[in-house]
């Protein structure tokens, strides 16, 4: 939900806009002092009706707002500045100085050249729109004679605009460009591009598919085997491990050499090695 809200602003004394304080409108013209945010501070803050005008607000707050106050109005996001005179609010550029970075366009431009227009041109207004600010120029030899360019703060060109500045079709095509929708070619596009990866994927059947997904490196590779490897009955076997010998015992050899050696001699088998040699046999 969009807020709409107002400030007001009254000079600082501590600064060097103490020279404002009081002024008219016309005498700060006449004697061409600058009107900016840090010359000032905030004094009070409210919320406005959407069909309020800057008008509206001062006549509202009049008994609390002085000569040479600053009302800055946010209206549906576009931020709109006003000094405050003796007779009306009038509205002032360069209020408020946002200095993105990488900007080349400020309220000082001028000299400045456009692509495709000739001659040089100078920045005579500014407006804020969603947080990001426009600048208006105008050609600094025909003036109100050539139309007026509305560039960002980048120097980008936005649109064309006549007399009348910055009004309601000036806007919409700054908010057109600052939030630019999707042309339909476009969305064609991407449409047939996600529909050919569709029929890849069903090509490879439905099994293939969920069982091989973000598994290959890309979708031409899906071919019921994961990441390629070789099929089961493709795979070496293993020769399969035959079970060791049954080792003989060193003990029954032994009793077998004292046997024999025994019945070479000629002498009887002792009968303790008739006994294991039996054990051995069972």
């Amino acid at each position: 939900m969009t807020i709409n809200q107002f400030a007001l602003y009254r000079v600082n004394k501590m600064t060097a806009g103490r020279k404002l304080w009081h002024l008219s409108y016309n005498e700060v013209r006449e004697k061409k002092l600058s009107i900016r945010m840090e010359y000032y501070r905030q004094i009070a803050i409210g919320e406005m009706q959407k069909e309020e005008t800057a008008n509206d607000v001062w006549k509202r707050i009049r008994n609390k707002a002085e000569v040479s106050d600053v009302l800055v109005v946010n209206h549906e996001g576009v931020i709109s500045c006003f000094y405050l005179s003796d007779d009306h609010p009038r509205r002032i550029s360069g209020f408020i100085r946002m200095g993105a970075t990488g900007s080349v366009i400020s309220m000082d431009t001028k000299d400045y050249k456009i692509d495709g227009y000739s001659g040089n041109w100078k920045v005579t207004d500014n407006i804020i729109i969603d947080g990001k600010q426009f600048y208006l120029l105008e050609h600094q030899e025909f003036r109100e004679q050539a139309a007026r360019i509305i560039l960002d703060s980048y120097g980008k060109f936005v649109t064309e605009t006549g007399s009348r500045g910055f009004d309601e079709a000036a806007k919409k095509k700054i908010r057109e460009y600052s939030h630019p929708q999707e042309h339909p070619a476009e969305r064609i596009k991407q449409l047939q591009i996600k529909l050919e990866l569709y029929q890849k994927y069903f090509q490879n059947g439905m099994y293939e598919r969920s069982h091989e997904s973000g598994t290959e490196a890309n979708y031409d590779m899906v071919d019921g085997q994961v990441n390629n490897q070789k099929k089961a009955t493709e795979k070496i076997q293993k020769p399969v491990n035959k079970l060791p010998k049954k080792r003989t015992s060193v003990i029954k050899k032994l009793y077998e050499k004292q046997i024999a050696i025994a019945k070479r001699s000629g002498k009887p088998v002792p009968r303790y090695l008739e006994q294991q040699m039996e054990r051995s046999r069972k």
